[in-house]
């Protein structure tokens, strides 16, 4: 007669126990920034009488996207600040933004459109992070009533958050 250990049962768990935890996944951080985003400085006149422009601080910039679903509508308030950032749609190749320079004049409905135009590629990033889309600006188009002109500085969207890709000139009356 074969005589099995009391520790017998302790020797079947052991494997069961090292294959359990051996195909547990250990999911890497992802530490990158996965969202391109569009950089815009705001730059003024500094008086009448010259050319020179300098960026100006707006009191609480109002940005809406238009977009077709209303869950996205949402408007980003920026406290006082020269420099804003925007998000560019990855399922389309435009996509427009509603302008105000403060809360007061979107209120009482004056308001700017500004309208991307730009290339899209799939991006992979790294394991942890996936992939993400990195966009090439073409053209930007505004309905010019705050705004005066565009200067397009960088064309290339990516997740550098120190990138400034706009200059956006605003009319001097605001």
């Amino acid at each position: 007669m074969i005589k099995v250990s009391k520790y017998f049962p302790a020797f079947l768990l052991l494997p069961a126990l090292a294959f359990w935890v051996s195909c547990s996944q250990q999911r890497q951080l992802c530490l990158t920034p996965k969202t391109a985003s569009l950089t815009m400085e705001m730059m003024h006149k500094a008086n009448d009488t010259t050319t020179l422009f300098t960026d100006t601080a707006l009191p609480s910039a109002v940005f809406i996207p238009l977009t077709d679903n209303p869950a996205k509508r949402n408007a980003f308030v920026y406290t006082r600040g020269s420099s804003f950032a925007v998000s560019l749609s990855p399922d389309t190749t435009m996509c427009m933004w509603l302008f105000a320079t403060d809360t007061v004049s979107y209120q009482s409905k004056t308001i700017d459109t500004i309208t991307f135009y730009y290339a899209r590629q799939l991006q992979f990033l790294s394991n942890a992070c996936g992939y993400t889309y990195f966009y090439t600006l073409d053209s930007v188009h505004t309905s010019h009533l705050m705004i005066d002109s565009l200067h397009i500085i960088n064309t290339s969207v990516t997740n550098n958050v120190n990138t400034k890709h706009l200059q956006v000139y605003i009319h001097p009356g605001f």
